[in-house]
């Protein structure tokens, strides 16, 4: 089962937006290691790359504030923090991992607002560097 809830707020008199996530995933029964979730996968905490921390249950928390420089061209400024429960290292069940970074923005298409990004995050022991096309969340 999975929960997730998206808010997004004007600021600067509409001009930026500061969005909020947050995330819960819940595996029932037996779980197998496809099925766990796996922080840094999809659109829940950047920072972790390589698939490390995983489990039956995962928690997550993310802020991003999107700054809108000019007509085409934003930053973004994001932190967020997750956790997982039924890990297959018992040392990492409950282990806090913050994930924080920074990016850029394009507006490649205005009718529909699409956005081409390149965002840079650093976790727990990890990093990564992002492409997207559209928003994280």
């Amino acid at each position: 089962m999975e929960f997730e809830s998206n808010h997004f707020f004007g600021a600067r008199n509409g001009r930026d937006v500061f969005a909020a996530r947050a995330f819960g995933g819940f595996g029932l029964g037996e779980v197998s290691f496809n099925q766990q979730f796996v922080v840094g996968r999809g659109e829940d905490i950047r920072g972790y790359t390589q698939g490390e921390y995983r489990g039956d249950t995962m928690l997550a928390l993310q802020g991003e504030y999107r700054l809108n420089l000019r007509d085409r061209v934003g930053l973004v400024g994001f932190a967020g923090l997750a956790t997982v429960f039924g890990a297959i290292n018992e040392d990492d069940d409950g282990l806090l991992l913050p994930g924080i970074g920074t990016g850029v923005r394009f507006t490649v298409d205005r009718e529909t607002n699409l956005n081409v990004g390149l965002d840079i995050a650093v976790g727990r022991g990890d990093w990564g560097i992002y492409f997207k096309f559209g928003e994280a969340f």
